[in-house]
């Protein structure tokens, strides 16, 4: 089960990204705050609830029997999640920047309200196919090249999810050992990996998770 989230924040009080979001679905969200690896929603959690990033970042996860977690997604500011046509979450997802706000929505009420808001039913589809987008390049990734191509194309994706200009510069959201969870290899070659495309100067390391990609 999740740890208690921090007191839901009035609707007033919303931040601004979440202006571009239907008026109507704005208007049944509240705001909750959530501490560093503290789970939003955990596995097998009924799933009555619909959720938006508005600040700092958020990862699915399954946690296996023998106590190995496999990452699944990462979630950044404007991603909608908790969809599901189940009645209980397979996956867990929890926050990975202190400070994550998350934007909360009755999925009952979500539900009604894409049945009478075209702004919101189109929101819903376009965000869900965002996600098996996202899914599919990581499948790219995982299965058809090797550790190191895995490296780098997961931080031109990482990239290209989070730059708005031709900035050249990522701040990743996650840690080398959650990329090795995503990618399926160890730390030891993620580690290995950033020396040796640093090296090569294909990107510039301004620390742990701060990164210039140099070359494509």
């Amino acid at each position: 089960m999740p740890n208690a989230p921090t007191k839901p924040t009035a609707k007033e009080d919303l931040p601004d990204p979440l202006a571009a979001e239907p008026i109507q679905l704005r208007s049944i969200g509240h705001l909750r705050r959530f501490r560093r690896e503290q789970d939003i929603y955990g596995q097998d959690e009924r799933s009555d609830t619909l959720y938006r990033v508005v600040s700092g970042s958020a990862c699915k996860y399954l946690m296996r029997a023998d106590g190995r977690r496999h990452l699944v997604d990462v979630y950044l500011p404007g991603d909608l999640f908790g969809l599901t046509c189940r009645a209980h979450h397979k996956f867990a997802v929890r926050a990975v920047a202190d400070g994550t706000q998350i934007a909360c929505y009755p999925r009952q009420r979500v539900e009604a309200l894409a049945g009478e808001d075209l702004a919101t039913a189109t929101e819903i589809r376009t965000q869900s196919f965002e996600a098996i987008r996202r899914l599919q390049e990581q499948m790219l990734i995982v299965g058809t090249m090797t550790a190191q191509e895995k490296v780098l194309e997961f931080l031109v994706y990482f990239h290209d999810r989070t730059s708005t200009g031709r900035d050249n510069r990522l701040a990743l959201p996650i840690s080398r050992y959650d990329i090795a969870d995503m990618l399926g290899i160890s730390a030891e070659t993620v580690c290995r990996a950033f020396t040796n495309l640093q090296e090569r100067g294909v990107i510039t390391l301004q620390g742990p998770r701060r990164i210039t990609i140099r070359r494509r």
